[in-house]
């Protein structure tokens, strides 16, 4: 007859096994029938000894063995995005788990048998994964100093078994959709020794894809790889400004003419634990779910030994399915619920399209960052960090969200009015729209649309409040106006003011130079930003912050805008590094931020 045994209805049999085979101290006692036992690293120490004993077939956010997606390309073998033979999904399905070899064995997540005692030599044992996602999940045994592929159908000797066996665990995949599959694995130890049948299992999670957020310091920065002149002088004053924060990396750059480099990749990372408390960690680039933006098939000239490449799925090119609609809350607790990697954050456009549904499941998927959605739907662009950063602070929190503040930016140019300014240009450049304050302030549409506005951005900044916990009294207001705008009918080429612009199809657009032909979809709102939006820029680290050069109005030799920008930062314990944008990203939509793109060190475990 056929008896099933394992490890958990023998916990004195298995405290004698582990002593056995975590020490060097020989085996006093043998076990009185031969027990089945896998282990991984379920405790989270980066090791696997007798501490992962307990509760090793649950899974949870504070235990359970975690597996990486492999997704890196360690020998260089996969090809380039100027191989025109491979399709983008072609390209996307090379990595080093993409075949049943062992590429990049670091990344291995440890998994040991111990011995099995007492068997026959007829008797014969199986590691396999099973339930659902199994097919995911690739199994190595380690032999001579090596590690060889172990497939379902192998066969584990009755002398192997005896020894006890260590093997390397990866995934093929990362966790796309939790209806799919929610990257939980279940690894099956048997044993089989004529008509008794051991049987053990250990349950593992593949890591969730982090995203980044603003408590780590920049790591790399990118831009596109450009030759308009804007573009290039945008470059330079970038690459400048950040000579000036003590940032020494060079400038990375995408091998693409989008001009928006914040808005076809997302950088995040999957980590596991290794012992002493570090860290094993695997960097991804995640396309933004844009498959017709062509942009983003230049990510995976990025992909590499620990660098992986991700496709998001998506439909055509929504504005709001852009990467510039998505940004990180940092780590906090709140109620007795820990966020240890943060939150993401994305707005709505409010249109029933976008963000679209792949977006949304690829983020739901990655649990760990449970989202916060927003309301961008009266926003052309439609992303959240046309108004909403966040800033690393010196409160309880370590970090406080900024928003851009319709109250502040009038309250400066209404001072200069009461000075007696009020016949001082709203804007510092000859080529902007050219009024004083005196009329702008006497604008009542204006006003009325900046009151609209100042009403969503408060409804947001209040959605995230409850979602977090801060208070109020803690919210850094940077000061910044909208305008309404027919920008998504009516689109010139960059830098160049024409009589006759560009009209794309209905409801889309052609941009022409800033980034390849390709047709665009846009929200249902209509608002946008007046002065470069201060809040759209590049934070480098605690203490250095690149915003839009502000182009108001210039009081005594001051530009009483920038000035406010500035003090509102400084008041943070923040120095601003301003750079103009206005011909090479403001004019079209955007800023410092969205032009831009950075890596960023780890500062913290997601599991702990």
């Amino acid at each position: 007859m056929t008896s099933l045994r394992s490890a958990t209805a023998l916990m004195g049999t298995l405290t004698i096994l582990l002593a056995a085979c975590s020490s060097d101290e020989p085996l006093t006692a043998a076990p009185v029938e031969p027990v089945a036992t896998i282990l991984a690293d379920t405790n989270r120490d980066g090791r696997v000894n007798d501490l992962d004993a307990d509760d090793k077939t649950d899974w949870s956010a504070e235990r359970g063995a975690i597996i990486l997606a492999n997704i890196g390309d360690t020998a260089g073998r996969c090809a380039g995005p100027d191989d025109e033979s491979q399709s983008d999904d072609e390209l996307e399905a090379c990595h080093d788990a993409s075949d049943d070899l062992p590429h990049a064995p670091d990344y291995f997540a440890p998994v040991r048998t111990l011995p099995v005692n007492g068997l026959s030599d007829d008797a014969f044992g199986t590691v396999a994964a099973v339930g659902v996602g199994y097919e995911n999940i690739r199994i190595f045994i380690r032999r001579e100093e090596s590690w060889e592929y172990f497939t379902r159908d192998m066969q584990l000797s009755a002398e192997e078994l005896n020894t006890g066996l260590t093997f390397g665990v990866d995934s093929r995949d990362i966790i796309r959709s939790e209806d799919i599959w929610n990257g939980v694995a279940t690894l099956e130890f048997t044993v089989t020794d004529g008509a008794d049948v051991l049987t053990d299992r250990v349950t593992m999670r593949v890591a969730p894809v982090i995203i980044h957020n603003h408590l780590e310091r920049a790591n790399e920065v990118y831009v596109p790889q450009s030759d308009r002149p804007v573009h290039r002088e945008f470059v330079d004053d970038l690459a400048g400004a950040l000579t000036e924060a003590g940032f020494t990396a060079p400038l990375a750059r995408f091998d693409t003419i989008d001009n928006w480099a914040q808005d076809f990749v997302e950088f995040g990372y999957m980590s596991m634990p290794a012992p002493d408390g570090e860290a094993k960690i695997i960097r991804v680039a995640i396309r933004s779910p844009q498959p017709t933006r062509s942009a983003g098939r230049s990510l995976f000239a990025l992909k590499g030994p620990g660098f992986g490449v991700v496709q998001t799925g998506g439909d055509n090119y929504h504005q709001a399915d852009s990467f510039g609609n998505l940004e990180t809350i940092p780590p906090y607790e709140l109620d007795g619920t820990s966020y240890p990697a943060g939150r993401v954050i994305y707005g709505d456009a409010g249109d029933g399209y976008a963000p679209h549904s792949d977006f949304t499941s690829f983020f739901d998927a990655q649990w760990v960052q449970d989202p916060v959605v927003l309301d961008t739907s009266w926003l052309i662009i439609a992303h959240v960090d046309e108004f909403i950063q966040f800033l690393p602070a010196d409160n309880a929190y370590g970090w406080t969200i900024a928003i851009k503040d319709v109250p502040s930016a009038f309250e400066v140019l209404r001072e200069a009015q009461a000075a007696g300014h009020g016949d001082a240009q709203v804007f510092s450049r000859p080529d902007a729209p050219q009024m004083t304050i005196d009329e702008l302030l006497a604008d009542e549409a204006f006003l009325e649309d900046n009151e609209l506005a100042r009403r969503r951005v408060e409804l947001n900044l209040q959605i995230l409040l409850a979602e977090t916990g801060l208070p109020e009294s803690q919210v850094v207001r940077i000061p910044g106006l909208f305008e309404y705008s027919d920008f998504s009918d009516f689109v010139p080429h960059p830098g160049v003011r024409e009589e006759q612009p560009i009209r794309p199809s209905e409801d889309s657009m052609a941009d022409a130079d800033v980034t390849p032909r390709e047709y665009i979809t846009y929200s249902q709102g209509n608002m946008i930003a007046f002065y470069p939006a201060a809040v759209n820029g590049l934070l480098l680290d605690r203490e250095n912050y690149i915003p839009p050069k502000q182009w108001g109005p210039v009081i005594d030799g001051v530009d009483i805008m920038e000035a406010a920008v500035t003090e509102a930062y400084a008041e943070a314990g923040i120095t601003v590094w301003s750079i103009d944008d206005w011909l090479s990203h403001h004019s079209w939509g955007g800023e410092v931020h969205c032009g831009t793109n950075v890596t960023r060190n780890m500062t913290g475990l997601w599991w702990d």
